[in-house]
């Protein structure tokens, strides 16, 4: 199977939002879809480990930010290579602001946003779909949603010249983050999760 032919599916890009109390959290995500027109509803797919699904979880809300044309690497870096457990996600970094359900949002690099109550949910092993109703919707800014192939042509980095990997060792790089890992033989576990942006190993390419 080549994990390339996923690069051919063109989704947007959002910033998925939770609060628990004072507690927040938000991640990078590319799931979010409307699923009927009346009512309303959307849903998204988080992947269990995330501070963001044990948030949802917990409340049952989620705000989500549609991310636009605009948006910059930084904000991929602070909202989707960090985990909300160590990091507060809403210091400040990015402009946000909070809806009548009190979720953060951000209040630029995003054309629209949702306010969401989750109705129903299913297990899908290593993540969760939550089907939500729209309890709000409003657009932001007059620019064009961020789709992942855009993210991929012209927000995220091209790779720097890799060295050399080390006898007996091979070297592999994220297709997501950029990040480079060197490991003994030439085979990436099949396990491997990137410690940046969370994606498994097939998400990885070896630098040759």
């Amino acid at each position: 199977m080549d994990p390339n032919a996923l690069f051919a599916l063109s989704y947007g890009l959002y910033m998925i939002s939770a609060r628990d109390g004072a507690r927040h959290s938000g991640m990078i995500n590319n799931t979010l879809t409307q699923q009927t027109a009346s009512p309303l509803q959307v849903s998204v797919t988080l992947q269990k480990t995330g501070f963001t699904h044990e948030l949802i979880r917990a409340n049952g809300r989620f705000a989500a930010s549609v991310l636009s044309e605009s948006a910059v690497f930084p904000l991929f870096q602070h909202f989707g290579f960090q985990s909300g457990r160590d990091a507060e996600k809403f210091d400040g970094s990015f402009p946000w602001a909070e809806d009548a359900q009190g979720l953060p949002y951000l209040t630029q690099m995003a054309c629209a946003r949702f306010s969401c109550l989750v109705t129903r949910t299913a297990d899908l092993g290593t993540h969760t779909w939550f089907l939500a109703e729209v309890l709000d919707a409003q657009r932001l800014l007059p620019e064009s949603p961020l789709t992942y192939a855009d993210y991929h042509a012209h927000i995220k980095p091209r790779p720097q010249q890799a060295l050399p990997a080390a006898a007996g060792k091979s070297r592999w790089r994220c297709k997501i983050c950029g990040h480079e890992v060197e490991i003994e033989g030439d085979v990436l576990p099949p396990d491997y999760v990137c410690p940046l942006c969370k994606h498994g190993a097939l998400d990885f390419e070896r630098v040759v």
